[in-house]
């Protein structure tokens, strides 16, 4: 009785060790399948080739003689080694992932660099490294609660310093004018708006002559000079609204400097 139980304790193995095998086989097929490019799971395609020929012979040799053929001997090696390349097909798969996962991290990183310098550059002007226009009024919100006056600034001369001495020169007189606004501002408050006309923030109010004399250092040799207009920052003032009264106090001045001269 202990004998014939112990047979079909073995016989049930014997399926049992089938059925898992079959699965095995089937999931690796499953997964050599979801991959489009064969070159990806070349390694789990041979170890489901090498490993369903062991499970073959396995077959074969319940119903044919393994003394008549004595490759069937091989069916366990073959699943051992199937097995094995399989791990090893799946290993390959993982340091795939993991290279992957990190160039897309990598990109990642970049892309966010180049969106920052893409965000900077469209608010920088490149001459002077000051803020432009659009730096001034994205600024405003801000710098509006914090400072009191707001300066327009317009060099005056500036094409005849083109004219007569050339751009080259021209962009030295403009660098060295936005140097002179960053040192007395700080390089948040300060922007150029347009060709020869910069704008700057102040939380203290300034003598204009003593302004004027700092900020043209440097650019008085050239024959250039600024004119200088000026208004009181309101946190509720719209920023076109105060440009626009600066401006005209710019003009204001330029034309009783012109007058005078």
């Amino acid at each position: 009785m202990v004998f014939v139980d112990t047979i079909a304790i073995k016989e049930d193995a014997g399926i049992y060790e089938e059925i898992i095998g079959l699965g095995i086989g089937l999931s690796v097929a499953f997964e050599c399948f979801r991959y489009k490019s064969m070159r990806m799971a070349t390694w789990l395609w041979i170890g489901w080739l090498v490993y369903g020929l062991g499970n073959l012979f396995d077959v074969l040799d319940e119903v044919v003689s393994s003394e008549k053929f004595k490759v069937l001997y091989l069916d366990t090696s073959l699943t051992i080694m199937g097995m094995v390349l399989i791990s090893y097909g799946f290993l390959k798969q993982t340091v795939a992932g993991e290279k992957m996962i990190a160039q897309l991290n990598g990109e990642a990183a970049a892309n966010k660099s180049l969106r920052a310098k893409l965000y900077k550059d469209a608010r920088l002007d490149e001459l002077t490294q000051l803020g432009n226009r659009r730096a001034c009024f994205e600024r405003f919100s801000k710098l509006g609660l914090i400072t009191h006056r707001l300066y327009y600034f317009d060099l005056d001369k500036f094409k005849q310093c083109n004219d007569t001495h050339g751009h080259k020169i021209g962009d030295k007189v403009l660098k060295i004018f936005g140097q002179n606004l960053s040192s007395t501002f700080g390089s948040q408050a300060a922007f150029r708006v347009g060709g020869d006309e910069f704008v700057a923030f102040s939380k203290n109010e300034h003598g204009l002559g003593a302004l004027s004399a700092s900020l043209c250092t440097g650019i008085t040799d050239y024959g250039v000079d600024v004119s200088i207009g000026f208004v009181n920052v309101k946190a509720d003032a719209n920023i076109d609204e105060l440009l626009n009264r600066a401006d005209g106090e710019m003009y204001k001045a330029k034309f009783r400097r012109q007058s005078r001269a």
